[in-house]
């Protein structure tokens, strides 16, 4: 459903106002009031329609599209139904089946059969007969989605289940029955959030920061992850601060089993990290206590990892000191800089998410504390960090050519003019750091502390990226000048 549509649903619960009861489920005791065929209404009074009330509630809060009196233990021929169409809420005294035509084949679940779902063959258009919460006949047409929610819900008065119907019946992902609020913000966490989409794990809130000036004509744009929840109709928050009566009461409403966080650019505070029943899961991009803090990505490849990868971890008070809950290494490519390393790390990660919370859900998963002897630390970027040292040797001017790639970019000196260096290579030669040995068709092959590098894209400063050989014919730029 889309945001529109879940916010409405949310508005009509708070406007019922009534109770929330208990959902039975088929492996529950007293289940066998799933299995019975209710018994007619005689009169529509006031409990009737306070079952109502209530039925819709618990509907709403479970996240269902419909729900019958015996799913809440009360053997009587009401039902509610919203398949979050132009209808809204459908509600219904001994409803029944005056006419169905055609047929759809389609998956479905049931909120008293949790983790399961079933191939049910049902007419594809329906025409029903009942009583409304004042005892007057009302009909209801509906057909596709709406046919089959009605359809089912029916069946539930006369104590038959969609698994008695379903030509399969599988086990649903237990990952994807968790109620997850995702905290994220940039590129990087609305990646590994299309993963988890992917995957069929949909958070049912997402958390990110609030709208901001970004790009050149720095215009006020939502962040990437918000435009990726707001396309998937998710509900989306955005606290100028995750904290404070209102926020935890907002989440709290979400009856959330776990938090993911990816990037979210803020610290959660121990009330809301305490709100989930399996905790906060951490993504890091970085294998643990490896790389430690602000840019695990940049600080890999500008000491020349073959290697790194991604954790999951609880959160801790100390930065990235949680315990682990699970690893995944990703190669490092010769080609790859801080740009393309980024996406197959959130890409790794959001399937890394989906394995944790597979795992937290079944119980499989034992945290392991860090090895604090082996944390080294991923300092924040430095303007010093983006100058280029040609005296260091040609390996970490790479590193670090590639470690800053595409943004913000390694900076050199040329003519007296800031340029980036974007892309660059080995190359053979020799010379005094920061002397240009040769100018090629294929780029500028600059001396450095123990050999030479081939700089094959650059940035010049108000300009678009270029080739080197394009800068060349620009800055007549000769063999033997010092950059």
């Amino acid at each position: 459903m889309d945001q529109e549509t879940l916010r409405a649903r949310r508005l009509r619960a708070e406007e019922i106002g009534a109770p929330k009861m208990r959902i039975v489920c088929v492996e529950d005791r007293d289940s066998d009031v799933l299995r019975r065929k209710a018994k007619p209404v005689r009169h529509v009074n006031r409990r009737i329609r306070q079952l109502l009330d209530s039925l819709a509630v618990t509907m709403y809060a479970a996240d269902g599209v419909g729900l019958a009196a015996p799913q809440v233990g009360i053997s009587q021929r009401v039902l509610v139904v919203d398949a979050g169409d132009a209808h809204g809420l459908i509600e219904l005294v001994n409803p029944e089946l005056v006419d169905g035509t055609g047929e759809q084949t389609a998956m479905e679940g049931c909120l008293s059969i949790p983790g399961y779902t079933g191939e049910v063959t049902r007419a594809e258009k329906v025409r029903v007969r009942g009583l409304d919460r004042d005892g007057r006949e009302h009909w209801v047409d509906g057909e596709g989605y709406l046919a089959r929610a009605l359809l089912h819900e029916i069946d539930h008065l006369d104590g038959v289940l969609f698994t008695d119907r379903a030509t399969r019946v599988v086990e649903v992902a237990p990952e994807t029955r968790l109620r997850v609020a995702y905290f994220g913000t940039p590129g990087f966490a609305a990646v590994a959030m299309r993963v988890l989409l992917e995957a069929d794990v949909e958070p049912v809130v997402i958390v990110t920061r609030p709208d901001a000036p970004t790009g050149r004509g720095l215009e006020v744009q939502p962040s990437a992850v918000h435009e990726v929840g707001k396309a998937a109709g998710i509900p989306v928050l955005t606290p100028a601060r995750p904290r404070g009566r209102a926020f935890l009461d907002e989440l709290s409403a979400f009856d959330l089993d776990a938090i993911v966080l990816v990037a979210y650019g803020q610290i959660l505070p121990d009330d809301v990290l305490a709100l989930p029943r399996l905790g906060a899961i951490n993504l890091h991009p970085s294998l643990l206590p490896r790389w430690r803090g602000a840019a695990p990505v940049q600080r890999a490849l500008m000491a020349g990892d073959a290697v790194t990868g991604v954790t999951t971890m609880r959160m801790a008070a100390e930065l990235d000191a949680g315990d682990i809950l699970l690893q995944r290494e990703v190669a490092v490519g010769p080609d790859d800089d801080a740009g393309s390393l980024s996406v197959k790390l959130a890409h790794a990660g959001g399937a890394l998410i989906v394995e944790t919370l597979r795992q937290l859900a079944r119980d499989e998963i034992r945290p392991r504390p860090q090895d604090g002897a082996q944390a080294s630390y991923a300092a924040k970027l430095t303007p010093e960090d983006e100058t280029l040292q040609w005296q260091r040797p040609s390996q970490l001017v790479l590193g670090q050519i590639r470690g800053l790639a595409p943004r913000p970019g390694a900076r050199t000196t040329i003519h007296g003019e800031l340029v980036k260096v974007l892309r660059a290579t080995a190359a053979a030669g020799a010379g005094a750091p920061g002397t240009v040995l040769q100018v090629t068709d294929v780029g500028i092959v600059v001396a450095t502390g123990d050999g030479a590098i081939l700089i094959t894209q650059v940035q010049p400063a108000g300009k678009r990226p270029m080739s080197a050989r394009d800068f060349v014919n620009g800055s007549h730029l000769q063999v033997g000048e010092r950059i």
